[in-house]
């Protein structure tokens, strides 16, 4: 198999659904190994070159499942983190167990995923990592402080990264999904007023599929974005870039 990830190695957390599944198969398609990681769901996982159970939050269960991959494939080239969960609530109400577990899951969980594998690419100079942040992390939205926040600082973490590490050749980048259709989303059922008008507010009037954000990961992981770190990309169908008012 041929494509824009010709043998590479990619490593991708939150595999077993959604866009890091829908992640996974376009890498495959693209020519790459894919190695994915998630809790449970190890049935989903299975037709992967690679898979490991674990949770994000668990730094020594990363650096094994890093240490892992780099002894049987060589290397590591890329790294897509799409592991999160969702959390609402207010400052008043949200419960503070579940505050923190939105900051160890979607944060914390990034940061211990990308300290894994930085040793592994910076060894041969090279490599692309994909954080995965939100509309949410660009703008505020009410009722959901925890996820909100979290998002908004995988942000700076990816700017940060870029910093620290693109003197070693490893680029980082995010993305900014929309409204996208998976198990995450299904919370909101297709008959709510909520959801429709949730998804009215993205400019191309529709919901995004996991697909759609997965080939822009593609593009990110290949040498055809060879130049580009430290960016935020949103793919949300124009949600950030303009909220029309009718009249």
């Amino acid at each position: 198999m041929t494509g824009a990830l010709n043998d590479q190695v990619i490593f991708i957390t939150g595999a077993a659904s959604g866009i890091g599944r829908a992640t996974a198969d376009a890498a495959r398609r693209a020519g790459a190994h894919v190695v994915g990681a998630d809790m449970g769901g190890q049935d989903a996982l299975a037709d992967l070159d690679l898979a490991f159970n674990l949770d994000v939050t668990d730094p020594d269960a990363l650096t094994e499942a890093a240490n892992q991959i780099a002894y049987e494939f060589g290397r590591i080239d890329g790294l897509v983190t799409c592991a999160g969960i969702s959390v609402v609530g207010t400052a008043v109400d949200v419960p503070l167990v579940d505050w923190q577990r939105a900051l160890d899951v979607n944060l914390t969980g990034t940061m211990l995923s990308a300290r894994a594998v930085l040793p592994h690419m910076a060894k041969v100079g090279k490599g692309s990592i994909i954080t995965l942040s939100s509309i949410y992390g660009m703008t505020g939205g009410t009722g959901n402080l925890p996820y909100n926040v979290t998002k908004g600082g995988v942000l700076q973490l990816t700017r940060s990264l870029a910093a620290d590490y693109g003197p070693a050749g490893i680029r980082v980048n995010a993305l900014s999904p929309g409204f996208i259709e998976t198990p995450m989303t299904m919370a909101l059922q297709s008959e709510s007023p909520v959801r429709s008008a949730f998804i009215d507010m993205h400019l191309l009037k529709r919901a995004g599929r996991a697909e759609e954000v997965a080939k822009v990961a593609v593009f990110l992981l290949s040498d055809d974005a060879s130049f580009v770190t430290g960016a935020n990309i949103p793919v949300d169908g124009g949600f950030s870039a303009a909220q029309v008012i009718r009249f």
